[in-house]
């Protein structure tokens, strides 16, 4: 199971950064055809539209992952250690059943796109293609939040925030420069 994590973990990360890197090349460069050659080129709206479809959909489940998805923390930190608990495994259950439910509803979305044979203006790609990140996203979305429902469930004395966090790790240890360092 973990290799498998580690595979879609490594996947997310490469969709995810070379989506970005082209997503920014794409887009200057159609940019720099219309503002200085003075020739728009028709596809690039397109394919960063596409792009930012796939980083905002695979995002969902690296974030989960991650622990870097938007929390409205109040009650939960001033709440005890068993309160945090409960807490962290309904959110993550509830969390998982939504996600896994708007998955569903992408999948029919998908499939009604497909049906109407709809496709790109300047590329003429099938539409349906370009949506298959959407379920894909809240599926791998969903599996990490069921997992750090499970992993709560199965630890009784952690608390997981993700499958690969405890509450109260460091994820990362920002550090501010000393007085007198220029950076």
């Amino acid at each position: 199971m973990k290799k498998v994590d580690e595979m879609i973990s490594k996947i997310e990360e490469l969709f995810l950064s070379y989506s970005i890197i082209f997503m920014a090349i794409i887009l200057i460069g159609g940019v720099f055809a219309r503002a200085v050659l003075n020739s728009s080129l028709t596809f690039t709206e397109e394919v960063g539209q596409i792009l930012n479809i796939i980083v905002t959909f695979f995002g969902i489940g690296y974030c989960a992952r991650q622990a870097r998805h938007i929390s409205m923390s109040v009650v939960y930190d001033i709440v005890n250690k068993k309160g945090k608990k409960i807490m962290m495994c309904i959110i993550s259950l509830l969390t998982a059943i939504i996600m896994f439910y708007l998955a569903y509803l992408s999948i029919y979305y998908v499939t009604s796109v497909l049906k109407l044979g709809r496709v790109t203006a300047a590329l003429r790609i099938p539409m349906w293609i370009t949506y298959i990140p959407i379920p894909l996203g809240f599926l791998l979305g969903g599996a990490e939040y069921l997992r750090t429902f499970v992993l709560n469930i199965r630890n009784k004395d952690e608390i997981f925030i993700s499958s690969i966090y405890r509450h109260g790790e460091n994820m990362e240890e920002i550090e501010a420069p000393e007085k007198g360092d220029v950076h």
